[in-house]
């Protein structure tokens, strides 16, 4: 006879409120809500839900070019190892595919932002300020482009909408979370449990899912955790994606962060020479400190490993900020 068990409930957390947060503009639009009905009202683009996460919201996936090409006939491991990768490769004459995946850790609205303006400006010529950014246009149009605008709708859905100019400790009780005694979980102790032991904490901070799952390192192969990394790892495989940017948030200045380098060579000098090109960008935008270049690879093993064995794809990190005294504006940009 088998014996029955009674799940038991998950935890139920309350959002986090920041006092005397600064009012949001009307264009920032990151609640869970908002997301789900940006991607929902899109024409030109294709909706689809790709994953439902452990708190019964929808993870959106837009798509943006031709994607009717059928499924690959091998996957990325096969093909490469084959004498003909065009096995794997989408038929001859698509552009390259890149995927914007942002929300990753729930609390970083930023990215968030950012990619429901920037469907709002592939559906409608404008941002929801009224900007065109034409050259922006045209560049897109040289790539087919998925556009995943929150993976992890859980940790946004209790969330605050930013966390514009809060103090750094503020910004870890909302990303990361506080311990029943009302200690900082923090960065790095967070990653210290997979899954956060959510009976032992008072807030569990939008780092990670309703399960307690960190998204960004559920990256053992062949035990995924979470719906929202294996619905992220097929989507890559699927289509063959050239590039992934990972978008998060930090409370220092802006970058482009140099690439693992458990990862192709080449991949490591591609990433590299992008990371110091964004970088010394943002720099000259008046948008960081300083330049921000010769960063060597990292040792991080991630997600965005995956992503390159899944596709063989390019996958690199955008730490956008909550702060660097930039404006809503500037931090959009």
């Amino acid at each position: 006879m088998i014996a029955t068990v009674k799940q038991l409930e998950k935890p139920k957390f309350a959002p986090w409120v920041v006092r005397n947060a600064e009012p949001r503009p009307d264009w920032w639009l990151v609640r869970p809500g908002e997301i789900t009905a940006a991607c929902e009202s899109v024409k030109r683009g294709r909706d689809e839900v790709i994953a439902t996460t452990p708190g019964n919201y929808p993870v959106h996936a837009v798509f943006y070019g031709d994607f009717s090409e059928p499924a690959p006939q091998t996957n990325w491991s096969a093909g490469s190892s084959s004498t003909n990768n065009s096995s794997y490769f989408r038929r001859a004459g698509l552009p390259p595919t890149v995927v914007w995946c942002a929300g990753i850790h729930g609390a970083e609205a930023e990215s968030v932002a950012f990619a429901v303006n920037l469907i709002e400006l592939l559906e409608h010529g404008h941002d929801l300020l009224g900007r065109k950014h034409d050259k922006l246009c045209e560049l897109l149009q040289h790539y087919r482009l998925i556009v995943v605008p929150c993976v992890n709708m859980d940790g946004r859905s209790i969330s605050p909408d930013h966390l514009h100019g809060v103090p750094y400790e503020e910004f870890r009780r909302v990303s990361q979370g506080v311990w029943l005694d009302g200690s900082l979980i923090g960065w790095l102790g967070s990653k210290e449990y997979f899954p956060l032991p959510l009976d032992r904490v008072a807030y569990p901070g939008g780092y990670p899912n309703a399960d307690g799952f960190n998204i960004m390192h559920d990256a053992c192969p062949g035990h995924i955790r979470t719906a929202e990394a294996k619905a992220l790892l097929r989507l890559v495989e699927r289509y063959s994606v050239d590039f992934v940017l990972n978008a998060h948030s930090c409370e220092g200045a802006p970058a482009l962060l140099a690439p693992s380098e458990f990862n192709y060579r080449t991949h490591v000098e591609r990433g590299q020479r992008a990371s110091d090109a964004v970088n010394t960008a943002l720099f000259r935008a008046g948008l960081r400190p300083d330049p921000g270049v010769g960063f060597p690879p990292g040792k991080q093993v991630n997600l965005n490993n995956l992503f390159s064995l899944a596709s063989g794809a390019l996958a690199l990190t955008l730490e956008c900020t909550v702060w660097n005294n930039l404006s809503f504006e500037q931090t959009l940009d």
